[in-house]
């Protein structure tokens, strides 16, 4: 079925300009600080679909995607989420007080720099300023999505696919609410992943590709 309305989503302008992201990375190499797949995993999952993002399919359905995208570019996994989600683990730089502290999440659960401080209401056109919710009250949700990280990128792969995918067909990208018009423009299809914060796409292109017939020998 073609792209089609879903729910809301948190991210990504990553359908049409992933491209223009690649450009200037070299394949097989990771540009910026050093870090493990794991744990750009768990930046990117934490981006998309906050802290619940393994309790929906939202965290394979993107390990699903970085999978497939590295494998056709012949890049490695890190390389491929810094050049697909450049706000979360790549070189863009952030707006936002969110972008900044998801940034900044580690492996030892310390409170990341940018974490605000105070929150912002707009009553009847006041701004109200309030102390944030403390970073020690997420810090076990993070450890927790940090750990589910570290045994997806350790034992699910392409390979096995079959056994822990969550779409029903291949998926090449994910969106957001804002990027759907542009879904539609480029004919991506909509792909049913379960209950996801993010919608899923299959590239008609790739799709294509998958389903040519090869042929038998007396065509050769």
């Amino acid at each position: 079925r073609t792209v089609m309305s879903k729910r809301n989503l948190m991210a990504a302008l990553s359908i049409g300009t992933m491209f223009v992201l690649m450009v200037g990375v070299v394949q097989g190499q990771d540009r910026g600080t050093p870090i493990s797949p794991a744990l750009a995993l768990a930046r990117i999952c934490v981006s998309e679909a906050n802290f619940t993002c393994f309790n929906t399919g939202d965290g394979m359905a993107i390990h699903e995607v970085i999978l497939r995208g590295a494998e056709r570019h012949g890049m490695s996994y890190v390389s491929f989420a810094r050049a697909y989600s450049g706000r979360a683990v790549g070189d863009r730089i952030p707006s936002g007080e969110r972008g900044r502290w998801i940034r900044e999440l580690s492996p030892d659960g310390s409170a990341p720099p940018s974490w605000p401080l105070h929150s912002y209401a707009h009553r009847n056109g006041v701004v109200e300023v309030r102390p944030a919710v403390p970073w020690n009250r997420y810090r076990a949700d993070w450890m927790a999505v940090y750990a589910r990280a570290q045994e997806v990128v350790r034992s699910l792969s392409l390979s096995n696919i079959s056994e822990w995918g969550v779409c029903e067909a291949p998926v090449h990208d994910w969106g957001g609410s804002m990027d759907r018009l542009r879904a539609e423009r480029l004919r991506l299809i909509e792909i049913e992943c379960g209950e996801t914060a993010n919608d899923f796409y299959a590239r008609p292109s790739l799709v294509a590709e998958a389903e040519e017939p090869v042929g038998d020998d007396s065509e050769r």
